[in-house]
């Protein structure tokens, strides 16, 4: 109850802001200009949110990949042991890139989760191969935010990064041959791997004042590969990885199930909703303004 409630305040919160930031009025609107207008005083098409700035960001992130279940993430519905409330927190540096674009820079660190448990036992038939994991990491990203619209806070962002997993506790169930038969058993450990990532969404800003924004964003980061040394979640898991030696998914894409069946592993990654405060400052001072109507006269050149 305290997570849906918490899910809940986050979506009353990124529905209010709209409303609270077109309250503020047009009065204090930041412009910029190489020419003068007749009928506002200043004008420019340059995107306030266009800028030069740092930004903070926390982020509910949540889990896909083979340690919930193989295949389409949200295979077999929502599964809450995959959210991680506040799991990402980062921090990013803006540079402007003509009048359209921001080039972002940000390094992130989080938790990610799973336990497909419940999911599993739901089953028809129910699966045995329970598995479970819980790690933290840590992201350097680089990408692009594009902001279509003159003046407004639309954006599309697209990125890459590289992200640390430090897998602290994995918790794996598996068949294993006891004599001529095969008896379900627990393998527990932990691990440690690197992941390069491709990033892809879409946020819309809000005016604060003249030098602070508030953003809501929802991006998804995706394996471009999934190996033994090269994923989110601890799986597949390489004989050396673990004192029982056994080697748990393939290596290279696909692996035999408990059904005989071929099943291809889905790219470790995680869907990211979260809010941005931005700081905002301009290297062209000289050409910027608060388009008052009440203080600012119309230029007469």
């Amino acid at each position: 109850m305290k997570v849906r409630h918490s899910i809940y305040v986050l979506i009353g919160i990124l529905l209010i802001l709209p409303v609270f930031c077109m309250a503020r009025g047009a009065n204090d609107r930041i412009v910029w200009t190489t020419k003068a207008s007749r009928q506002t005083g200043l004008y420019s098409t340059k995107n306030f949110f266009v800028s030069q700035g740092v930004s903070t960001n926390i982020s509910a992130l949540y889990y896909f990949g083979d340690a919930d279940n193989e295949g389409v993430a949200f295979n077999g519905g929502f599964n809450l042991n995959n959210l991680s409330l506040g799991g990402g927190l980062w921090f990013s540096y803006n540079q402007p890139i003509g009048n359209h674009c921001n080039m972002r820079f940000s390094v992130l660190a989080g938790t990610l989760r799973a336990n497909n448990e419940l999911k599993f036992n739901s089953l028809n038939p129910p699966r045995d191969d329970y598995r479970r994991f819980q790690s933290i990491i840590a992201q350097p990203a680089v990408g692009i935010q594009y902001y279509p619209f003159v003046h407004a806070g639309l954006y599309l962002y697209g990125g890459v990064a590289v992200t640390g997993s430090f897998n602290l506790e994995y918790d794996f169930y598996y068949k294993k041959r006891v004599g001529s038969a095969k008896v379900r058993s627990e393998l527990q450990g932990k691990t440690f791997a690197f992941l390069p990532m491709i990033q892809l969404g879409f946020g819309y800003s809000w005016k604060l004042s003249s030098s602070l924004s508030l953003s809501a964003e929802l991006l998804v980061q995706e394996g471009v590969i999934d190996t033994q040394y090269m994923n989110l979640d601890a799986w597949p898991l390489a004989k050396n990885q673990n004192s029982d030696k056994v080697e748990l998914g393939g290596t290279f894409g696909t692996y035999t199930d408990r059904y005989g069946k071929q099943q291809i592993h889905w790219n470790d990654g995680w869907f990211q909703l979260g809010i941005t405060l931005t700081y905002q400052w301009y290297n062209c001072e000289h050409c910027r303004l608060i388009n008052n109507y009440h203080n600012i006269k119309p230029s007469r050149r």
